[in-house]
């Protein structure tokens, strides 16, 4: 009997103990890493950060929830350093909370749920501002035709890849527009200026944006998101891929709904401005009456150099052969002319004089203007006639701009004094991102100063996420006619009747995209790097089938 008693009374302080014990609160429990700031009235007894901050409040029923807290004078949008910090802090205190209340038991909920399952640990900022755990500011008051819900994606700063910007910002776009939420471009720090002088503004979302203090990095559950460079591990990473892949099929079918999404973006945003989208329709046209008069396709190659290096272990610190995609391009036009060969020649025995008369024009974009020159390529792409994607905007080589502006001597006359002054520089080799950040920098600033015009609009952070800085008048030009070149490339490639690229490099998967999805399928874009399918980050591989052992027999 005695036995009986202490089981059910141990059964009962167990039940009190998991079930029926209070919560503690955890209010308002700032990450050691953060300054206090004496400038910040306190809330609820305790000083809000110096800096923005993932933290811990309590909400109207004592719970414990953590939430953002993003100065109101802090400006928009934050260093990258910061929304980083802000993601890392909060599975921090997610797990914190998990273990010490019992809103969340289960500390291992993100692996049970998926990627719209809802954080219960979380408040959004505007209802803890509600209850008082935040400060208010009466300027700041959500207003009439303010979105209910909302994603931001900021253009980064010190990323220097404009394809790898691309794909994220049309994934970013679909996304938003699957889930109802408003979509808005923030081009405040990008590294090629503004949006618009690239392409025709987002379609209108029809409300205002909120205040910015009230858009935050993560959870993917809260109202007002902001996706960039910096962010995307957390908006884009292995429950996204769960909830949007096909897990159990390989190959590009594996990544179709998420190619939708960024398809979706490339159709609504995708759109030249001004000249160049007169000239890449009036450039596409010619090429294919020049094809139609020889019966032929259009077939497009991008070859990247650069700092992009090939996937495949082989080439891995180097990069692949002409010939690989001169190859890949003959076996397009092969496909493509079986199938509208005219019955005339169904017959013909050497089928290579017919590719021959055919003359088919091989539409080349290349970051490494010595390309185009190549002998390599030339001989390798027989029977093609290599051409130019487009000619509007070209990178120069240094031998191109030392014709154009002679470099000073680096000798004086009649001295043995050599001054270390640089030369012309060019883009031999292809797109390095140093290369790219110091276009338009002064060769005789010092200290920081650059002695050109500068615009205060934008202004970007630089690579190292320091302070931000304004683009001299010079720099914003020259980058911006790199992007332009850049993106007249892909508007003629991309609507080519075949595209031959290596999908290391990001402009190879944007070409995916512009070609569509029938192209894919149809192997009208073709990826010589790896053999890998498509995929948005490129990290998909390709399927390994299992062969039988070989058995030698002595």
């Amino acid at each position: 009997m005695a036995f009986r008693i202490l089981a059910v009374t141990c059964t009962l302080i167990t039940l009190w103990h998991f079930l029926l014990r209070p919560v503690v609160p955890l209010t308002l429990r700032l990450p050691s890493t953060h300054s206090i700031s004496q400038d910040h009235k306190p809330v609820d007894g305790h000083v809000l950060p110096a800096e923005p901050a993932a933290l811990v409040v309590s909400d109207k029923a004592g719970y414990s929830r953590w939430t953002v807290f993003i100065p109101q004078a802090s400006e928009f949008p934050l260093q990258a350093k910061h929304y980083s910090a802000i993601c890392s802090q909060s599975e921090v205190l997610r797990e914190q909370i998990a273990q010490e209340s019992r809103l969340v038991r289960a500390k291992d909920w993100r692996h049970k749920h998926g990627y719209y399952s809802v954080d219960q640990t979380f408040i959004d900022v505007k209802d803890a501002e509600s209850i008082g755990a935040l400060p208010t500011s009466a300027d700041l008051e959500y207003s009439g035709g303010v979105c209910k819900k909302s994603l931001t994606f900021v253009l980064d700063a010190g990323d220097a890849s404009f394809g790898k910007s691309l794909l994220l910002l049309w994934l970013s776009y679909g996304l938003a527009k699957k889930e109802g939420r408003a979509f808005f471009v923030d081009d405040s720090r990008w590294a090629y200026g503004r949006y618009t002088s690239f392409f025709s503004p987002p379609p209108s979302p029809g409300c205002v944006q909120p205040p910015k203090h009230h858009i935050v990095p993560c959870p993917h559950s809260g109202k007002h998101l902001l996706v960039s460079a910096s962010t995307s591990q957390w908006t884009f990473g292995s429950a996204f891929e769960k909830e949007f892949s096909h897990l159990r099929q390989y190959g590009v079918e594996r990544s179709h709904p998420i190619y939708e999404l960024v398809r979706t973006g490339y159709q609504d945003l995708f759109k030249l401005t001004g000249e160049d989208a007169l000239y890449a329709s009036s450039r596409l046209a010619k090429f294919r009456e020049d094809a139609r008069q020889h019966a032929g396709p259009v077939v497009g190659v991008h070859i990247r150099r650069g700092d992009a290096h090939p996937l495949e272990y082989q080439y891995s610190q180097d990069y692949l052969p002409l010939e690989r995609y001169a190859s890949a391009a003959r076996k397009i036009l092969r496909t493509q002319l079986h199938a509208t060969l005219p019955e005339t020649h169904t017959e013909v025995d050497d089928f290579h004089k017919f590719l021959e008369y055919v003359h088919s024009p091989l539409l080349l974009g290349s970051d490494d203007p010595e390309i185009f020159d190549s002998v390599e390529l030339k001989d390798a792409a027989s029977p093609f006639v290599v051409q130019k994607a487009q000619e509007r905007i070209q990178l120069a080589t240094k031998a191109t701009l030392d014709l154009a502006s002679p470099a000073e001597p680096l000798r004086e006359p009649g001295s043995a004094y050599v001054k270390h002054v640089d030369e012309n520089s060019g883009w031999e080799g292809g797109f390095y991102s140093s290369l790219f950040f110091a276009l338009g920098r002064s060769r005789f600033h010092s200290a920081g100063k650059d002695s050109r015009k500068t615009t205060q609009a934008p202004t970007v952070d630089d690579r190292n996420g320091g302070v931000a800085t304004p683009l001299s008048e010079d720099t914003r030009r020259l980058r911006e006619l790199v992007g332009r070149a850049y993106l007249l490339d892909l508007a003629v490639l991309g609507d080519s009747n075949g595209v031959v690229c290596a999908v290391s490099s990001a402009s190879c998967r944007v070409l995916g995209v512009l070609m569509g999805w029938d192209a894919l399928k149809a192997g009208r874009w073709m990826n010589v790097d790896d053999d890998r399918p498509w995929s948005w980050d490129g990290r998909q591989k390709k399927k390994v089938t299992a062969q039988a052992p070989l058995l030698i027999c002595a």
